[in-house]
């Protein structure tokens, strides 16, 4: 069973390692021009993404029923098609959107002083508004907005004059304003629509200076003519600008792994994790599914073993400001790249293809740095390293470790002091003698399980029987019997307000909406009484 298992994982990665390894060969790019233009990106690691824009006024609600990802639908900033809000009812949203705590000096000093290298802003996003200036449309922050200023032209001056690297978002496919407002629209792209996407990003590309990457978004094959148009204009306007997956047709400089999903170990190539703080993408009144600080450390350490940048979500309010929540897990994250991130940065991932039970290593020149992101062991077996290590010690405090090493084997232990673990992801820093040489026969074998993002479900029906945390739920078709964590914890709805509920007082007859997580148990997220 275990080889199968280990099989199936290794051809899961020759697949997705070839596809990476094709994305670029639609761009006429010679590997020498690809590893020039990515040098930035890939020394940087760690980047910000953000999300916002009218939806950001809706909160993820319209009309007393919430539409968030919380809820089992997609995500906040889709409202607009989700609830099929009428036209005239979001352009009324626009008008009132009037961000006046927008701060982009804020902005990007707390990114940067969290460790990110790079930002990405959502200049238009589905939704067809435009947050920058532009003569392509009204449906913009300057004309259909009582802010009437251009938040991009803010954002990119703040990223300049900070040494941050200006990203910007920006959805080419999809547009529910100018186009057509369905989920997927695979019919010929209007020549009206193309020649708007085409003014937007000649605008962009040439109205604010250097532009390091567009993310573009949702690009789908059968609109290769629309998609290549849009790689042209980035490569004629800002030749060293950074194109994303997304664009669609292998147009991409590097691969955009699927939404909150990690890279496996071993993986080749240019990629990046995009990743949100809690599930939705934009802000969400009701979404207090809020990610650990320690989580997101932990993943970011994930990726850079892995060769993977991260990418990690902000969703601010309509008011322009981040929340609290986001805040603080800024501030965590930033105490510890100060710390550790020469761990982190200008370095290269694990050059073994599984890892260790207790976590993996990265590298730069003559040093070799083990992050404790998995099992907490107090010694520490690390094979597949030939390299003499002189010294080894805790990065954060140049505390001395001691270690046994056996460079004819391979082998190494390490022996990590207890209190290091009272610190989230500890690294060990190695110092080698020369650069990193490694036997990857005699290297790591476990590989972690792979973790997607699962979306929430939802099931209306009858409560049929409740006992003990349980309770069965019919929907005239099937059942399914629910069971509440450990903790004995579910949040109920009250007339759109989602609270944490006291106690398990659900009653036989009744009729509920339960969200709920799928799984080898089904997890009860929000519960909603149904008069």
């Amino acid at each position: 069973m275990k080889e199968k298992y280990y099989l199936s994982i290794f051809f899961c990665l020759v697949l997705l390692n070839s596809a990476i390894c094709q994305s670029n060969h639609n761009t006429g790019m010679s590997a020498s021009d690809l590893d020039e233009r990515m040098k930035w990106w890939e020394d940087g690691r760690f980047g910000m993404f953000i999300h916002w824009g009218v939806y950001s006024v809706f909160g993820g609600e319209w009309d007393g029923i919430d539409h968030g990802k919380e809820m089992g639908g997609a995500s906040s900033e889709w409202i607009y098609l989700m609830a099929d809000i009428p036209q005239k009812d979001y352009k009324e949203a626009a008008h009132q959107f009037n961000p006046i705590h927008y701060n982009a000096a804020e902005w990007v000093r707390m990114a940067k002083n969290a460790g990110m290298k790079y930002i990405v802003l959502t200049s238009k996003h589905h939704d067809g508004f435009a947050m920058f200036d532009t003569k392509a449309s009204d449906w913009n922050i300057m004309k259909s907005s009582v802010y009437e200023k251009d938040i991009v032209k803010a954002f990119i001056e703040e990223c300049h004059k900070n040494g941050i690297r200006v990203g910007l978002y920006y959805s080419h496919e999809k547009d529910w304003y100018h186009r057509s407002k369905v989920g997927r629209d695979t019919s010929e792209i209007p020549q009206s629509y193309e020649a708007l996407v085409a003014t937007h990003l000649k605008e962009l590309l040439t109205n604010y200076g250097q532009i390091d990457l567009i993310w573009f978004d949702m690009g789908i094959d059968q609109h290769k003519k629309l998609n290549q148009m849009c790689f042209d204009m980035v490569r004629k306007y800002q030749p060293e600008c950074i194109i994303s997956s997304r664009i669609g047709n292998n147009l991409g400089d590097y691969r955009n792994l699927g939404d909150r999903e990690l890279a496996p170990p071993g993986i080749d190539g240019y990629v990046e994790s995009i990743m949100t703080l809690r599930l939705n993408w934009g802000f969400d009144k009701n979404d207090s599914n809020w990610k650990s600080s320690e989580e997101v450390i932990a993943m970011l350490s994930k990726c850079a073993c892995r060769n993977s940048n991260f990418l990690l979500n902000i969703g601010p309010g309509p008011d322009g400001r981040f929340t609290p929540e986001e805040i603080i897990r800024l501030e965590n994250i930033g105490q510890w790249t100060k710390q550790n991130g020469e761990a982190i940065y200008e370095t290269k991932g694990s050059p073994f293809k599984a890892e260790y039970e207790w976590g993996s290593v990265t590298t730069k020149e003559n040093k070799a740095f083990l992050h404790l992101y998995g099992r907490k062991n107090r010694l520490i077996q690390v094979n597949g390293i030939q390299s003499k290590v002189k010294n080894a010690y805790l990065l954060d405090t140049n505390i001395a470790l001691s270690f046994m090493q056996n460079t004819d084997k391979a082998t190494m232990t390490v022996t990590i002091p207890e209190s290091a673990y009272e610190k989230c992801v500890p690294i060990v820093a190695l110092e080698l003698e020369g650069e990193l040489k490694v036997d990857t026969e005699q290297g790591p074998t476990w590989l972690p399980p792979v973790v997607k993002h699962t979306n929430r479900r939802k099931m209306k029906g009858i409560l049929v029987e409740v006992g003990g945390r349980s309770f069965t739920l019919n929907d005239g078709k099937v059942q399914k019997v629910f069971t509440l964590n450990e903790h004995v914890e579910y949040r109920m709805n009250d007339n759109g307000i989602i609270q944490m509920a006291s106690g398990f007082h659900l009653i036989e007859g009744n009729k509920y909406t339960v969200i709920y997580t799928p799984g080898e148990l089904l997890s009860v997220e929000i519960i909603t009484r149904i008069e």
